[in-house]
């Protein structure tokens, strides 16, 4: 196996200084970086109109399987709604460590904060950011979502589709960019004590789906999403013995504490994050000397994964000792005034909409 750095072009050149300090240049950026400045907030008149276009997509019917149903149009007009969610609610941080290899590539990321996974709008925010909407991406997400009023529809236009093989391999030969979760639900809803461990269970249908398409692996590692809630207990065994994942699709049972559930006890419905800061590093690319045909051999697969995995936990490891995520960052915000001033002053902005 062999891991190496794809050393391309920007995509699309920063037209902003901040969003050089808020997304960090491969070039000029590596672990410890400090990358503190902001976007400002956007003006009343750009949120008004992003939070329009975005409720103008409730009334779209769900494709969960059409990779016509991405807008890119929609998602530069919902933009500075994203943006400054980005910058002033989860003070989001993202390092490129490498570029994203252009052409189709398959990008696995850790899995964090249940069906709330503040991290996974961190990276499209990022992603769109970095190279604009109109470079082809998409994400395998699970059916559910999906039937969640406007939410369904927009998660859709944004790119979503139905987490099933035969949309990965068709994402991949449109020569997309494909964003996997491979942990799902397992990963998602870790306990809180394990929330800096990468665990993607048994799942191996990311290294075969790669090996096939012939495509590069590109690592994406997080934290501070899986401190936006409490979890005590992933409660697989409880599933099982319920039979939810022969019904349900689901091989989970969490019980925890979460906004604005309270308890949180076998249905991990979306929460309301708190403001965590969240910490993203983009990987080198793994690119397995590999024909497609390894994809059938269980050795040669569990040998990539494993790349995978140390290549995760090593840059997730970096991450939590550097201390920049969280509710307390190390160097910025560690008391509580801090926090709920940010969270006051995004909730009066954003209602004043």
């Amino acid at each position: 196996m062999q891991g190496g750095r794809e050393k391309t072009a920007f995509a699309q050149a920063c037209a902003l200084d901040c969003l050089e300090q808020a997304v960090a240049p491969a070039s000029d950026a590596g672990p410890g970086a400090a990358l503190s400045e902001r976007c400002p907030w956007p003006a009343p008149g750009e949120l008004e109109a992003a939070f329009s276009a975005l409720m103008s997509a409730r009334g779209r019917k769900v494709a969960a399987n059409s990779l016509a149903a991405r807008d890119p149009q929609l998602i530069s007009e919902v933009m500075p709604l994203l943006e400054a969610f980005y910058d002033h609610y989860f003070q989001c941080e993202t390092e490129f460590l490498a570029e994203i290899p252009e052409g189709p590539v398959l990008v696995v990321g850790n899995h964090n904060g249940i069906t709330g996974t503040p991290d996974m709008f961190c990276h499209m925010t990022a992603f769109w950011r970095r190279y604009g909407a109109q470079r082809k991406a998409y994400g395998l997400m699970h059916d559910v979502p999906f039937r969640v009023p406007w939410a369904g529809p927009w998660l859709n236009a944004a790119g979503a589709l139905a987490a099933n093989p035969d949309n990965g391999r068709r994402a991949l030969r449109d020569g997309a960019a494909l964003l996997v979760f491979p942990g799902g639900d397992h990963d998602a809803c870790k306990p809180f004590t394990q929330r800096h461990r990468i665990d993607f269970g048994t799942r191996r249908g990311y290294v075969r789906l790669a090996l096939r398409e012939g495509v590069p692996i590109v690592p994406v590692v997080s934290a501070g999403a899986h401190e936006s809630l409490f979890v005590a207990f992933r409660g697989s065994r409880i599933a099982s013995a319920l039979g939810l994942p022969k019904y349900f699709r689901s091989n989970v049972f969490p019980i925890g504490a979460a906004l604005p559930w309270g308890l949180l006890f076998g249905v991990p419905l979306p929460h309301l994050p708190l403001p965590v800061k969240i910490h993203t590093r983009i990987l080198p690319a793994i690119r397995p000397q590999l024909s497609a045909a390894a994809a059938d051999d269980e050795a040669l697969v569990e040998a990539v994964h494993r790349d995978v995995v140390n290549s995760m936990q090593l840059g997730l490891d970096d991450i939590v000792r550097e201390g920049r995520f969280g509710l307390w960052p190390r160097g910025r915000g560690k008391n509580v005034a801090r926090t709920l001033q940010s969270l006051l002053i995004s909730a009066k902005r954003i209602g004043g909409v």
